[in-house]
C-alpha cells in the first residue's frame, strides 16, 4: 500500500511541476534543420545536445533560475554520436524542480554507455530519480541507484549492463516557513 502512496506522489508531483507551453507564432522552417532545438520560458529550459563518444568521463549542465542545476556526467566507450535533450522544469511556485535527458523520438539509443550520473545542485532534497533502458521501462533496481544524500541518480559499478534511453530525477525545495 505504501508503494501506491508513494507512486501516487510522486505522479502528483510530477503533474504538478509540468508547464505546457504552446508559442502563438513560429514559423513554419521552425526549427530549421541545421540547428539543435533549444526552447527557453519562464521555468522550463530545453536543449537538444550531443553525446560526446570517446575515453573518459563528460559533463554536459544547464542551470534554471540561478538557482538549480542538473548535471549529466556519463562515459560512452565508443559508438556513433547520439542526440539528446537536456529539459529542465520547475513547479510554478518554484517548490520543485525536475531534469530529464532522453533520447528524443520513437528510436532508443544505441549507445552502449559505461557509468552515468545526474547530479542535482542549489535543491534540499531529491525525491524521486529513475533511468530507462527502453524509454517507456525502468531499468532494474540492481543497475542505478537513487542517492538522496549526495542528490544523484546514478549506475552501479559493476550492475549497469550499459543500456540506457531516459533519465529524470525530480528534487524539492525546502522554503522557510513564516510565522504568522
Amino acid at each position: 500500500m505504501a508503494s501506491v502512496g508513494r507512486s501516487l506522489f510522486v505522479f502528483l508531483c510530477l503533474v504538478s511541476s509540468i508547464v505546457f507551453v504552446t508559442p502563438d507564432e513560429l514559423p513554419d522552417d521552425w526549427p530549421p534543420k541545421d540547428e539543435k532545438f533549444k526552447y527557453e520560458a519562464d521555468g522550463l529550459y530545453s536543449e537538444d545536445f550531443d553525446l560526446e563518444i570517446g575515453k573518459g568521463l563528460k559533463t554536459f549542465e544547464r542551470n534554471l533560475d540561478d538557482v538549480f542545476t542538473c548535471r549529466l556526467s556519463y562515459e560512452i566507450p565508443k559508438g556513433e554520436t547520439e542526440t539528446w535533450r537536456f529539459t529542465l522544469n520547475t513547479a510554478a511556485d518554484k517548490s520543485s524542480y525536475s531534469c530529464f535527458a532522453e533520447r528524443p523520438g520513437p528510436t532508443n539509443s544505441e549507445l552502449n554507455f559505461k557509468q552515468f550520473k545526474m547530479s542535482l545542485i542549489g535543491v534540499n532534497e531529491i525525491n524521486y530519480g529513475e533511468a530507462y533502458g527502453d524509454p517507456s521501462v525502468s531499468l532494474p533496481a540492481e543497475e542505478y541507484m537513487v542517492d538522496k544524500g549526495n542528490m544523484e541518480v546514478a549506475s552501479l559499478p559493476g550492475k549497469f549492463k550499459g543500456h540506457m534511453s531516459r533519465l529524470f530525477a525530480v528534487a524539492l525545495m525546502h522554503h522557510p516557513h513564516e510565522e504568522l
